[in-house]
C-alpha cells in the first residue's frame, strides 16, 4: 500500500513537471496576453459588423491562436536553447536544461503549428496566412536578428502586432482599416513595452550576446530608451481617434482611449527623465495594462 501511494505521488509530480515544461516551452503567460488581443479585436469587428458572437468560433480562435504562439515560442526556445543557459531569467526551461532534447520541441512546435494554423484557416485563408507569418517572422526573422541589431525591436514589433490584424480578420473575412488601425496600435505599444523590459533585462541580454538594446560607453543607454518609449506612448494618442474617423467608434470612446494613452505618456515620459529599476518597472506595469484596457474601451462602445 505505502508503495503504490508513493508510485502515486510520483507520478503526480512527473505529471505537474511534464505541464511545467510546457507551459514554460510555450510561454504560457505571453501566449495567452498575445491571444487575449486577438479576441478582444475579433469582439470590437463583430460588434463593428452588427454580427451575433458565435461561441464555437470564439473557442476555435482561442485555440488555435494559442496553438499558433505556442508554436512560434517553442521555435524560438529550440533556435535559443545555448544562450538560455546563459540568462537567469530563461534558465530554467526545458530545453535549456536539457529537460527536452531540440528533437522535442521541434516535434511540439510542428504539432502546435498544424493544429493551430488549421483551426485559424476555418475562419478564412487570410486568418491562416496571417497566423503562420506571424509565426515564421518571430521564429526565423526576428529571433536571429535579436544578436545583430536593436531594429529586432522593429521587426519583432510586426508578429507581436499581428494578432489584433488576425481577431479582426476572423470576425470579418478580409484585411480591413479597423483591422489595420488596431495592429498599428498594437505596434507602437510594443515599444515602450518592449524598452523597458529591456532596460530591465540588460544585463542578462548582454551574457547572451542579445544586441536589443541601445548602449552607451559599455553601459545600457536609459535615457534614449526611455525617450524612445515616450515618444511611442505619445504617438498612441493620436492613433485612439483613427478608429473614430473611419466611424468605427464614437468620439467619446476615442477621447477615452487617449486619455489612456496620455496617462501611459506620462509614465513613459518619467522613465525618460529617471530611467532606473523603478521608474522602467512602472512603464511595464503600464503597458500591460494598456491594451486590454484600450480594445475593451473600443468593444464596450460598440455594445452602447
Amino acid at each position: 500500500m505505502k508503495q503504490q501511494i508513493t508510485t502515486s505521488k510520483a507520478s503526480k509530480r512527473q505529471e505537474s513537471g511534464f505541464w511545467s515544461d510546457v507551459s514554460q516551452l510555450v510561454k504560457l503567460r505571453l501566449s495567452v496576453t498575445v491571444v487575449l488581443s486577438s479576441v478582444l479585436a475579433y469582439l470590437i469587428a463583430l460588434d463593428a459588423g452588427a454580427a451575433g458572437i458565435s461561441w464555437w468560433a470564439l473557442f476555435v480562435l482561442i485555440a488555435g491562436g494559442l496553438l499558433t504562439a505556442g508554436a512560434a515560442n517553442a521555435l524560438n526556445e529550440v533556435l535559443e536553447k545555448d544562450y538560455d543557459k546563459m540568462m537567469a531569467r530563461t534558465s530554467g526551461r526545458p530545453l535549456a536544461t536539457g529537460q527536452w532534447s531540440t528533437s522535442d520541441g521541434v516535434m511540439a512546435a510542428g504539432f502546435m503549428t498544424l493544429v493551430g494554423v488549421t483551426l485559424l484557416a476555418l475562419f478564412n485563408p487570410w486568418t491562416a496566412f496571417l497566423g503562420t507569418f506571424s509565426l515564421v517572422s518571430y521564429a526565423f526573422v526576428y529571433t536571429p536578428m535579436k544578436r545583430v541589431s536593436p531594429a529586432a525591436v522593429f521587426v519583432g514589433a510586426v508578429p507581436g502586432a499581428l494578432p489584433a490584424l488576425i481577431g479582426c480578420t476572423a470576425a470579418q473575412g478580409y484585411i480591413s482599416w479597423l483591422g489595420f488601425t488596431l495592429f498599428v496600435i498594437q505596434f507602437f505599444w510594443q515599444l515602450p513595452h518592449f524598452y523597458a523590459i529591456g532596460y530591465l533585462g540588460y544585463d542578462d541580454y548582454k551574457r547572451a550576446g542579445f544586441k536589443l538594446v541601445l548602449e552607451r560607453d559599455g553601459k545600457v543607454d536609459g535615457t534614449r530608451l526611455g525617450r524612445d518609449a515616450f515618444w511611442a506612448a505619445v504617438s498612441l494618442i493620436p492613433l485612439a481617434f483613427i478608429p473614430y474617423l473611419l466611424d468605427f467608434s464614437s468620439l467619446s470612446a476615442a477621447f477615452g482611449v487617449a486619455v489612456i494613452g496620455a496617462l501611459f505618456s506620462v509614465v513613459a515620459f518619467d522613465f525618460w527623465q529617471k530611467p532606473e529599476r523603478k521608474t522602467a518597472l512602472r512603464t511595464m506595469f503600464a503597458s500591460f495594462l494598456y491594451i486590454p484596457l484600450v480594445f475593451s474601451t473600443y468593444w464596450v462602445d460598440q455594445l452602447l
